[in-house]
């Protein structure tokens, strides 16, 4: 017997554009202002280190409620939308639907990773190239597989921004995983042997609901704690490059959304 996490059905879900649209108060008035103003780009992120340096620039455009939780989108000096992300790829992966929903077509996100493969330089960023799936909101996305992917084309551009202007980074695969208290070592030496540089909670899904929806999806992370044998390193200072991987993408992303 298949397990229901690997049983994918081919109809569209009950909640869906248009019965989202019916629900949702003001939703047309939301897709026109993102039409009016040309913009079809997200980024999302998880820290509010910056925020009172980019307050000034932002308009609140959106809420984003999951249960006890809120999580607003703001347009970004109406070029694209910065949006708070939830923890976790069922609550991340719902926000990408409902602004998809909305006009979205374009989604980046940065974010902190766990170290897990650490010949790696842990000041580099990683530039996501794919994703192993542990988690479950891909498979109601996508066949079973180990992998998910980013956009090959928002990836390259990132790339190509980062090179020139010489951060520091590698291109490397992300482990996804829903459960970050059952990160054993057996766990990580799997991983690791199937690619992973590092571990966070989101990329997977999100990988999988732009490939379904024909969205584009790329993602910048930095390591933010070491995953080590028997051992985890959560003290690190990673202030610094938690402000720049923001600083980053808004500066990335003002360049490309002209």
């Amino acid at each position: 017997m298949d397990a229901p996490i690997i049983e994918l059905f081919d109809d569209e879900g009950i909640i869906n554009g248009t019965t989202y649209a019916n629900a949702s108060e003001g939703f047309a008035e939301k897709q026109q202002i993102l039409r009016d103003k040309g913009i079809d780009t997200c980024l999302f992120i998880f820290s509010r280190v910056m925020v009172e340096d980019l307050a000034p620039d932002m308009e609140e455009f959106y809420l984003f409620k999951n249960a006890s939780n809120e999580n607003r989108a703001y347009i970004y000096k109406n070029k694209f939308l910065i949006s708070f992300a939830p923890l976790g790829g069922n609550c991340a992966g719902g926000m990408m639907e409902e602004l998809g929903f909305m006009g979205i077509k374009k989604f980046f996100a940065c974010g902190s990773a766990g170290q897990i493969d650490h010949s790696k330089n842990g000041s580099a960023f990683i530039l996501v190239d794919r994703a192993i799936r542990d988690e479950g909101t891909s498979y109601h996305y996508l066949p079973a597989s180990i992998y998910a992917r980013t956009d090959k084309e928002l990836t390259s551009a990132l790339a190509q921004f980062l090179k020139e202007n010489r951060f520091e980074y590698f291109v490397g695969t992300t482990w996804t995983t829903d459960a970050f208290f059952r990160e054993t070592q057996k766990a990580v030496d799997k991983r690791r042997s199937q690619g992973a540089v590092c571990v966070e909670m989101e990329c997977a899904s999100w990988c999988a609901i732009a490939e379904y929806r024909g969205y584009q999806f790329a993602q910048l992370l930095y390591f933010s704690d070491a995953v080590k044998q028997d051992a985890w390193d959560w003290k690190i200072d990673k202030h610094a490059l938690k402000e720049a991987v923001i600083k980053i993408m808004v500066k990335f992303l003002e360049e490309q959304c002209k």
